[in-house]
């Protein structure tokens, strides 16, 4: 990372990685899902992700896919290798410290027209002291829990998805719920454009969610969620032994995919 980008990582939050994929790898990305297309799921009406807000309200919901890395060759590929691809691993190694893992994800999220938002939560004064760690100490980040969102279709001005509020990370008082909603404040609630190949990455410390989807195309994004080597957030195989697909990975990969351990 430049002075310029962990100056702004630490104001924010949150960084855009323009052309962390090339259109080449996009393309392989979104052959894979079409691939496995018969698996997307719509999430039921029960666990819609707008809550009570009717400016964040849609007339449907997000769509999921996940366990690419287990999927047969060459599907799994390309998102094997973003979990140290060498755009990004950089910035990870940065924020995270060398020995980062994996700590759930990789999933798709997609919206079609229409599709409701994502209410807005977490933020600095509202998470777990663990997880949610966010500070700047003798010259290196101390953070917990960190997303990538790869961006496989283009959000640009005006059409909703990922939406933040920057430098929310280090707030000391919880939000307004009416800004949670996006029915009041709307100003300080950032949607974060990007082009198909972009990523985004930031603190899960910050207030964030989703717009409202109103674009023509389809909205599409992978997630990956990290954290330092010596942590565990969410439950699952990542927490205890590798999956069994690990045997058919790299070694840079399979590091990766490690539970929590400490360096040395």
């Amino acid at each position: 990372m430049t002075d310029d980008e962990r100056y702004l990582f630490d104001l924010t939050g949150y960084l855009v990685i323009e052309n962390a994929l090339s259109p080449e790898e996009v393309a392989q990305c979104n052959a894979a899902i079409e691939h496995h297309a018969d698996k997307i799921t719509e999430r039921p009406k029960k666990l819609w992700l707008a809550g009570d807000s009717q400016t964040l309200a849609g007339t449907s919901s997000r769509l999921e896919l996940g366990s690419m890395l287990g999927w047969e060759r060459p599907w799994c590929e390309p998102f094997r290798k973003m979990l140290c691809h060498p755009r990004v691993k950089p910035y990870l190694d940065t924020i995270l410290g060398e020995g980062y893992r994996l700590d759930h994800g990789p999933g798709m999220i997609g919206s079609k027209t229409g599709a409701e938002g994502h209410w807005l939560h977490h933020g600095g004064a509202e998470v777990d002291a663990v997880w949610g760690t966010f500070m700047y100490r003798n010259d290196r980040f101390i953070c917990g829990l960190t997303t990538i969102e790869y961006l496989l279709a283009d959000e640009g001005p005006g059409d909703g998805g990922f939406a933040i509020v920057a430098g929310s990370h280090k707030a000391n008082l919880p939000s307004p719920r009416s800004l949670k909603g996006w029915e009041s404040y709307q100003e300080h609630v950032s949607e974060v454009n990007g082009k198909a190949g972009d990523a985004i990455i930031f603190s899960e410390t910050c207030t964030h969610g989703a717009l409202p989807w109103t674009a023509e195309h389809d909205r599409r994004a992978i997630l990956y969620k990290f954290s330092p080597a010596y942590l565990a957030f969410a439950n699952g195989h990542h927490r205890t032994t590798p999956p069994d697909y690990a045997a058919d990975m790299s070694e840079e990969e399979r590091a990766v995919l490690e539970p929590p351990h400490t360096r040395g």
